[in-house]
């Protein structure tokens, strides 16, 4: 038995939260990860019902493949936090990961350049149109995106909640450079879309990244003036 105190109320809750998360991510997994890809048939019906460009609607999906590598690492560390409160194993395990991301990860920002490194590759315009028109290169695209979302969560532990927010603001902000530059460009950046369809991805992404300012740096604000 762990050296902690064991709390079966603690424990359940943990479990639950880890198990929640688990079924999240994977149900983004099988949409979208799967040979199927079942999510491309909610992609298109929902692209066609709200007249929206297909680029738009791969925006979100860059976007859900981050949260289920978010979702399954935060699954992962919820189990081994529950874990080590039964198991000496469990809590040297976890307690070895906590060591080697403190270690490793300094102030989370290794993990958090990695992430952001993968998600700039994949928006380069002759590779994305590379991995459109190419199934295996797409799935590797999916893949190391779903790892970007782990990367982040992994950086996320190392920073307080009043940097993660700050973080996620300045994340935002590579969306927004990316959408002007699709709204102010003469000619159509990636090969597979049309200009008209670059125009509305543009203005999605500036629309979503001023809607998250709304949002995000109210809450922000208050945190930091409320420690100081």
């Amino acid at each position: 038995m762990s050296s902690l105190v064991y709390n079966p109320a603690l424990v359940r809750r943990w479990m639950l939260r880890g198990t929640v998360f688990l079924v999240l991510s994977a149900t983004l997994i099988i949409a979208m990860l799967t040979p199927l890809e079942p999510i491309d048939l909610v992609y298109y019906e929902l692209s066609s019902a709200l007249n929206v460009a297909p680029e738009v609607m791969l925006m979100v999906s860059d976007i859900l493949l981050l949260l289920a590598g978010f979702l399954i690492a935060a699954a992962l560390r919820t189990f081994l936090a529950a874990g080590r409160l039964m198991s000496n194993r469990l809590m040297a395990i976890s307690s070895f990961f906590s060591s080697v991301n403190h270690a490793v990860n300094r102030r989370g920002l290794p993990s958090l350049a990695v992430a952001g490194l993968i998600i700039v590759f994949w928006h380069v315009p002759s590779i994305l149109d590379s991995a459109l028109l190419n199934f295996e290169l797409h799935w590797v695209m999916h893949v190391s995106v779903f790892f970007a979302g782990v990367l982040i969560y992994v950086g996320f532990t190392r920073l307080t909640l009043g940097m993660r927010l700050l973080t996620y603001l300045l994340g935002c902000k590579g969306m927004l450079i990316l959408g002007a530059y699709l709204l102010v460009s003469p000619v159509a950046v990636y090969g597979s879309y049309p200009y008209a369809e670059q125009l509305e991805a543009g203005t999605a992404m500036i629309a979503m990244c001023l809607a998250s300012d709304a949002t995000i740096i109210p809450l922000w604000v208050r945190r930091y003036f409320s420690k100081h």
